[in-house]
This record gives structure tokens, C-alpha cells and sequence, in this order.
């Protein structure tokens, strides 16, 4: 069989912020031959790819959503039948206990598959997908990841040989590049005097409210009355999520909730108007809050999970917390108040800017592939 340095990128979930990390990573990923597997759901800049809309399933509720998956691979399996590439690569697999199979089928048909693990584990799962995870990074012959802790955690975990992960960053997502800058620079003055916020800190928590982003956390730090009654600070609580405990603070003068989805204008508003942006996870590999905090220059307090220390190499933008808890937590807010106008210098943000720059990954990227194709 045929296989010409063909190379299979896949995503069923390309979606959303999904498809816009595939346009970043794909447009900067050249000359080599990539066709690109998607949601029909995709809709960021035509890619010079070629395209296959494979995955519909997203519109689909219940069982209906799991056959139409199920579907969708088969359909891919058949193709790689009739036009085996040599590299398949996965972005994100939807069914782990579905998808382990399926990987072993296209093992068949491909001479090298690549599986990016953007998390270890899915978010809030608990060990219940542990064994089927196992089985697939056991399977696939490249794994790509965002940060050295989480290569050390699939060594120490799952028993991965360190000669089979690849680390590559995640880059920034810049969602202001498809937005109307004269529509959110106005969008940001009423979002201030909505909030009457003048001359106060800032401290937000953007995007899904989940409690493995630390929500509980932050919500039991600011009770204390140090932060809850001091006028000189505001907290800023923007998304969705079913998290009961965020209700807590609905009568307190200095926090500001928005329990809902946010657009992406409302998200940037939020975002520009904040001066720290919380960012307390128990787990995780990379933050897509992180990475859009960083292209708004905005400082983060963070825990010492996955790749959200790793900007603090290039100076300090915030805080880090030593340990999960309250008091950790509250001593770096009320550090960061005192100190908000210690603003970090410009070369500070311009080699973050590079470290996450989507040209420099798909560089590495390409040279992943390249070193398999043995070009």
C-alpha cells in the first residue's frame, strides 16, 4: 500500500476554541502534505488543507450522539482503507472506551499515529477512564503534550517510555483577531462603568466554572473578610457552570457575578477589565484561559499544575501558589493588591509571546512529522 507522506489530522471536536487551536497549529504547519479531519461545525479561515467535514455528531443528543460518532470513525477507518496515509494525528479522541479500538484498527492502515494529550485524564473524571487511557498511550506511537510536568505525569502514571513524548507548547489563542476592535473597545467602556469598578483591583475567574479550576477555592478565600470587605478590590466571576457554591457570594458588595455563557466580545471585555486573573486548578495540562490572559499582558495567580507555571521562567507575572489551600490563596491576592503597579517589563511579554508563538510550534510540529516520514 501507498502511502506517500500522507499525513491524517484529526479532530472530532473541532469546534469553538477547538477549531480555532486546529487554524492556528495547521496554517502554521508547512510543506508537508496534511489533510485535515474535522466537525462540521468548523468555522475559523479557510486552511489551504484539504478538508473532510467527517464528524456531525455534535447535534445529535443522547444515543443518537454516540452512533453518529461511532459512524464518523468507521467512516474514517474506510478512508484510510482505500487511502492509507502514513501519519494519523489526533487532536482529541470523543470516546476513549470506542476510540482505544478504533486506534488499534488504524494501526492496520497507518504506519505511525500521534495522539496529543492535551489533558491527561478528561477534567472532573476521576480514575474512571484510567484503564482505557492506558490501553491507548500504550497504542499509539507518539505522544505530544504542552508541559513537562504532564510528560513526567504519563511517565510516572502510565509507564511511558520519556523517547515516545514530545512536549510542544500550546500557543496563545488570540480571540481578537476575529472581533470588531472598535465594537469591543466600547463593549469594555460600558463593561467598566456597568461594573463601577473605578480605581479598583480587579481579580477574575473567566470561562466554564468547574471545581477542578479551583471555583470552591476561590469562593471559600474571598468569605474571609479581609478580601469580602475590602473596598479597594473586586472580584469578578464570569461563565457557566453549574457550581452551587459561587452563589455564596451573591450579596457581597466587591463580587460581580455573570453565571452564563459569554461571547467572545464578552469574554475579552471581562478579560481587559481585570488586572489578575485567578487561576487555582487542581489539575491540568495547559489553560486556554491562561494562554488568552497572557496574549491581554494580564498577570495570573496560579497553582503549580501542568503547564501553567511555565511562563513565570521569563519574569514575574503573578503569583504562584506553594500549596491548594485558603490561606495561600489569600496571601498571593493580597500581595497582589499591594503591588498591582509593579507592572513587568515589556521584554518580559515579548518572550512569552514567542515561547507561545504558533509559528515556532508548527515549526516543531512539522519536524515531528518530518522525523517520522524519515525526510
Amino acid at each position: 500500500m501507498k502511502r506517500r507522506n500522507k499525513i491524517y489530522y484529526v479532530n472530532p471536536m473541532s469546534y469553538n476554541n477547538l477549531g480555532l487551536y486546529d487554524y492556528s497549529l495547521l496554517s502554521n504547519i508547512k510543506n508537508v502534505n496534511v489533510s485535515y479531519f474535522c466537525n462540521f461545525l468548523y468555522d475559523q479561515k479557510k486552511l489551504p488543507n484539504k478538508i473532510y467535514r467527517f464528524y456531525s455528531y455534535s447535534n445529535k443528543k443522547g444515543i443518537f450522539k454516540i452512533i453518529s460518532y461511532f459512524i464518523s470513525q468507521l467512516q474514517l477507518i474506510f478512508f484510510c482503507v482505500k487511502n492509507p496515509p502514513a501519519i494519523i494525528h489526533f487532536q482529541w479522541l470523543k470516546i476513549p472506551s470506542m476510540d482505544y479500538y478504533v486506534l488499534k484498527v488504524l494501526r492496520r492502515f497507518s504506519n505511525h499515529i500521534i495522539l496529543t494529550a492535551h489533558n491527561v485524564l478528561p477534567h472532573n473524571s476521576g480514575e474512571i477512564y484510567f484503564k482505557s487511557y492506558a490501553k491507548i498511550y500504550h497504542t499509539v506511537n507518539t505522544i505530544i503534550v504542552h508541559a513537562e510536568n504532564t510528560k513526567q505525569e504519563l511517565i510516572e502514571k502510565f509507564s511511558i517510555s520519556s523517547n515516545k513524548i514530545v512536549v510542544i507548547p500550546h500557543g496563545v489563542l488570540d480571540l481578537s483577531n476575529e472581533i470588531d476592535h472598535e465594537f469591543l473597545r466600547v463593549k469594555v467602556t460600558e463593561t467598566r462603568k456597568e461594573l463601577k469598578i473605578k480605581n479598583k483591583i480587579v481579580f477574575s475567574v473567566l470561562g466554564g466554572l468547574n471545581e477542578y479550576k479551583g471555583i470552591n477555592l476561590i469562593v471559600d478565600t474571598w468569605k474571609d473578610k479581609t478580601l469580602s470587605e475590602n473596598k479597594n478590590i473586586q472580584l469578578l466571576i464570569a461563565g457557566s457552570g453549574s457550581v452551587e457554591k459561587v452563589s455564596e457570594l451573591a450579596k457581597t458588595d466587591n463580587v460581580h457575578i455573570e453565571n452564563r455563557y459569554l461571547s467572545d466580545v464578552e469574554f475579552l471585555a471581562f478579560l481587559r477589565i481585570s488586572d489578575f486573573v485567578l487561576l487555582p486548578y487542581k489539575a491540568i495540562s495547559q489553560s486556554g484561559v491562561l494562554l488568552s490572559a497572557l496574549s491581554e499582558h494580564k498577570r495570573v495567580i496560579v497553582t503549580d499544575v501542568g503547564g501553567l507555571k511555565d511562563p513565570f521562567k521569563f519574569g514575574k507575572i503573578g503569583y504562584v501558589l506553594k500549596e491548594y489551600s485558603v490561606s495561600e490563596l489569600k496571601s498571593a491576592i493580597l500581595k497582589a493588591s499591594e503591588t498591582a503597579k509593579e507592572y513587568p517589563i515589556e521584554t518580559v511579554w515579548n518572550e512569552i509571546e514567542m515561547f507561545y508563538n504558533w509559528s515556532t510550534i508548527g515549526s516543531k510540529t512539522k519536524n515531528v512529522y518530518v522525523s517520522i516520514l524519515g525526510l
